[in-house]
C-alpha cells in the first residue's frame, strides 16, 4: 500500500490521534477528579503535612511535551519524500502522550498526611484502613502496593512507602497511648 494515499493517511491519523487523545482523556479525567476533591480534602482538613516524591518528572514531562510540539512545527524542515503528514501526526501524539504524563505524575507523586489518614490521588484514606505493604525492589519499579483492610489497592512510590508505614505506627501508639 502506498504511503501517500489520501485513505491510508486519514485511517493511520484518526486511529493514532484516537487512541493518543483517548489516553490524554483518561489522564486528564484523572487530573480534574484529584482537583476537585483535593479541594474537598483542604476544607475539611485544615493542617496537612505534605510529601512529593519526584516532583521534578512533571517538569521533565512538560519539556518533553513542549519539546514533541516544536519538533511536530519544525516538520516540513525534518520531512523528506512528503512524509510531512506522519511527522506532524508522531509527534503532535507524542506531545500528547507527555501532556498525559505530566497530570500523572502531578497526581500520583504527591501524598497528604493528616493525624487520622491520608489523601492520595482523589482519595482519603485512614490509617486503619492500611492492612499491609509489599515492597518491590526491582531494577526499573521501585514501589510499594499499599493493601487496605477492604481489599482495595494502590500504587505508591517505595519512599511514599516507608513514610506511610511510619505514619501508621505512630497513629497506632498514640491511639494506644490515648487508651491508657
Amino acid at each position: 500500500m502506498d504511503s501517500n494515499n489520501i485513505f491510508f493517511k486519514i485511517v493511520v491519523g484518526v486511529v493514532l490521534v484516537g487512541y493518543m487523545a483517548f489516553i490524554f482523556y483518561q489522564s486528564l479525567k484523572g487530573g480534574l477528579a484529584y482537583k476537585k476533591e483535593f479541594e474537598n480534602f483542604k476544607n475539611s482538613h485544615k493542617h496537612y503535612e505534605t510529601m512529593v516524591d519526584g516532583g521534578y518528572w512533571v517538569g521533565v514531562m512538560v519539556a518533553m511535551a513542549v519539546l514533541a510540539f516544536v519538533l511536530m512545527f519544525m516538520a516540513p524542515k525534518l520531512a523528506s519524500n512528503g512524509q510531512t503528514y506522519y511527522y506532524y501526526l508522531a509527534y503532535g501524539c507524542i506531545g500528547l502522550v507527555f501532556l498525559g504524563l505530566a497530570i500523572d505524575s502531578y497526581t500520583h507523586r504527591r501524598i497528604y498526611f493528616t493525624e487520622e489518614g491520608f489523601f492520595f490521588e482523589d482519595t482519603y484514606y485512614r490509617y486503619r484502613m492500611l492492612a499491609n505493604f509489599e515492597f518491590k525492589n526491582g531494577i526499573v519499579a521501585r514501589n510499594c502496593n499499599v493493601l487496605m483492610s477492604n481489599r482495595d489497592k494502590i500504587v505508591v512510590t517505595k519512599k511514599m512507602g516507608e513514610t506511610l508505614q511510619e505514619k501508621q505506627k505512630a497513629f497506632k501508639k498514640a491511639k494506644k497511648e490515648h487508651r491508657k
